[in-house]
């Protein structure tokens, strides 16, 4: 496989742009923005604003009013983009699921080679969530306290992926090119090592471990765990 983080960058720039943009182009329409330029930026300065706030003080404890004395955004600016800040949340979610649905290509399974399409997967994972870093830390640490919508969503999220990697453990296992004995196990364990690059980045930080060492190192794992021939 070839996909390296650089190369997927590129490849993140030609399917979604840059988050911002994906926002804009989710909810310009509901919410009647008119001027992408400013709105993205607008974005951008809420959302990053968010990210730094929930990690001082928890998104549990930020007021609209914190997150407009960061921003420097009056109170009614910042609801010509939210209504309220669970809506902040919501938004931060479905954004991230867009913009993994147009990377990841799950449900462009072409069960063809369900060990190269495995690796795939779990590599451009990997690459998002160090693209998105901010983003997938946020959900998974913050929105789970919100309202039950949103947490059945993130839950709905996290097993559609849980299932795909499994679906490709079968499929291999089915052709012959893997002789995985346990298959829910090890795609729970591998759901597991995809959380850890980003909720401990710290850890890799130190070790001076970057997104492609981290892939080839998983790679390797997939590679013993699913007993490929």
């Amino acid at each position: 496989m070839n996909l390296t983080y650089e190369t997927f960058l590129q490849e993140f720039e030609q399917w979604v742009g840059d988050e911002w943009q994906c926002l804009f182009d989710m909810y310009h329409q509901k919410l009647n923005l008119k001027n992408r330029n400013i709105a993205t930026k607008k974005f951008k300065t809420i959302i990053e604003g968010v990210f730094k706030l929930s990690h001082q003080k928890g998104f549990q404890a930020m007021t609209m009013r914190d997150l407009s004395q960061e921003t420097e955004i009056s109170m009614g600016g910042l609801y010509n983009y939210f209504s309220n800040k669970d809506q902040i949340a919501e938004m931060i979610h479905a954004g991230m699921v867009h913009m993994a649905e147009a990377c990841l290509k799950i449900k462009e399974y072409r069960h063809k080679d369900p060990v190269f399409e495995l690796n795939e997967l779990l590599a451009r994972h990997i690459f998002l969530s160090e693209r998105l870093k901010k983003w997938f830390y946020f959900v998974f640490m913050e929105c789970r306290s919100l309202e039950r919508e949103l947490i059945a969503d993130i839950i709905a999220s996290e097993q559609f992926m849980e299932t795909a990697i499994l679906e490709r453990i079968l499929d291999a296992n089915a052709q012959n090119l893997s002789q995985c004995h346990n298959p829910d196990f090890v795609a729970a364990m591998l759901k597991v090592m995809l959380q850890e690059w980003y909720l401990k980045s710290w850890k890799y930080i130190e070790k001076d471990i970057n997104a492609d060492q981290y892939v080839a190192n998983l790679l390797l794992s997939v590679y013993h765990l699913t007993q490929v021939k």
